[in-house]
């Protein structure tokens, strides 16, 4: 009765150890000492299609676990891309920008970028010639510029500026207003991109004959 007891106490330790291999020693462990395991990451971008103008950035989020990520353009001459994933458009045309994980085959995310050419226009409330006339006290005129993109009205606020310097200048969002204090020949410009509107002023201290 004793040597059975004994062979089972035995065979219930070696059970014992199998489990312990089994959950431990028997796993496979790296460099480190530390267990192998299988894990499985989801690999994301935030966009997979951009379309911008000359000019515009984007940045773009990408993950792959803690993986890191290193990104690059399938043409430079059209949109260029920095190592945080900021995208940048440089000329009209199609680039791919390519997201790859660090230490990985086949983790690649891609981003079709599309670079635009929009054509925008500027217009002023007053006529491109305008005369004014100055007594003892300054004249101030108010001008408001509009912004069109492709023909249709934005919000877009442009920037004045006057010549000859001398005038006193007030700009707020899409408007402007000029303080003219002496007679003289004056251009305003208000301006956006590559548009740009003008108004020639003529501004008198006295009546015409």
């Amino acid at each position: 009765m004793a040597k059975t007891k004994k062979i089972i106490a035995f065979a219930a330790a070696a059970i014992a150890a199998l489990g312990m291999c089994f959950f431990s020693a028997c796993s496979k462990k790296d460099s480190a000492g530390n267990a192998n395991q299988s894990v499985s990451y989801s690999f994301s971008i935030s966009k997979t299609s951009l379309s911008l103008e000359a000019g515009q950035s984007e940045k773009l989020e990408c993950r792959y676990g803690d993986k890191k990520i290193s990104f690059s353009s399938s043409d430079e001459q059209v949109a260029r891309v920095s190592e945080d994933g900021t995208v940048t458009a440089v000329a009209v045309g199609v680039a791919y920008i390519s997201a790859k994980a660090e230490g990985t085959d086949d983790a690649e995310k891609m981003c079709k970028v599309t670079v635009i050419q929009s054509n925008y226009t500027v217009s002023i409330d007053r006529e491109s010639e305008i005369v004014v006339l100055i007594g003892e006290a300054p004249v101030t005129l108010d001008f408001k510029a509009t912004v069109y993109k492709n023909g249709e009205e934005t919000s877009f606020a442009a920037t004045f500026t006057i010549t000859p310097a001398g005038c006193q200048t007030e700009v707020s969002g899409g408007t402007a207003r000029v303080t003219f204090s002496e007679a003289g020949e004056y251009v305003l410009t208000a301006a956006y991109k590559n548009a740009s509107a003008k108004i020639n002023i003529r501004v008198t201290d006295r009546i015409a004959d």
